[in-house]
């Protein structure tokens, strides 16, 4: 995997309402934790590391305050809307220690089971995987334009390198395609009955001495 640079600076003060104030200067909050050592709180530039994002690039070569370090992006946290980014976590890294990270499953190909007016099931969207840091994939890519109808792809399925091992149940379903819900039908008699209408109930006569009292 292609390790990108990132310029990030060390930041001492903490908390809510500083990291507001960084955010709206264009400096995101992140965090560098990892191999017994002490936790560091960084800002990186948010154009900066949007190219990274963009690039799907996992693991980075972090340059701070002339140190450097290498971390493979653990976690990114999104607005609502997913497009500001609040947070990146980092965990530092040894290219000769196996780390685990989620990768994105990416299907590609048009399902003979959709063609043919069945539902795709994209049941899992991401798959936590173990192995060296430099043997990390972009993403899991997987073929669906052979899935028919009451298929269904299990972790135990996926065609992965030799070198990656997924940490996932291996009978979980990552994709599937199943039958369409077919639409109930209303009778003729449902139809011509039409939703029930509840009406106030008209008082009785004596109820209406008593009010008139």
């Amino acid at each position: 995997m292609e390790t990108q640079p990132l310029q990030a600076k060390v930041r001492i003060d903490a908390g809510s309402i500083k990291s507001k104030k960084s955010r709206r200067a264009g400096l995101i909050p992140a965090i560098l934790y990892g191999h017994k050592q002490d936790n560091l709180m960084l800002f990186l530039d948010r154009k900066e590391f949007w190219k990274v994002i963009n690039a799907r690039t996992k693991m980075v070569n972090l340059k701070m305050d002339g140190a450097e370090e290498t971390a493979i992006i653990k976690e990114v946290q999104f607005d609502t809307f997913g497009k500001e980014i609040l947070h990146a976590d980092f965990i530092r890294t040894d290219l000769t220690e196996k780390i685990s990270t989620k990768l994105s499953v990416v299907l590609y190909g048009t399902s003979q089971g959709v063609r043919e007016g069945g539902v795709l099931d994209h049941a899992l969207k991401e798959i936590e995987v173990e192995c060296l840091p430099a043997e990390v994939p972009d993403n899991i890519r997987i073929d669906i334009s052979e899935l028919a109808i009451g298929d269904t792809i299990h972790i135990a399925d996926l065609a992965l390198p030799d070198s990656v091992k997924a940490l996932g149940s291996p009978d979980a379903i990552v994709v599937s395609v199943h039958l369409a819900a077919e639409e109930k039908e209303l009778s003729e008699e449902e139809l011509a009955a039409g939703p029930e209408i509840i009406t106030a109930r008209k008082p009785d006569k004596d109820e209406e001495s008593k009010n008139k009292g």
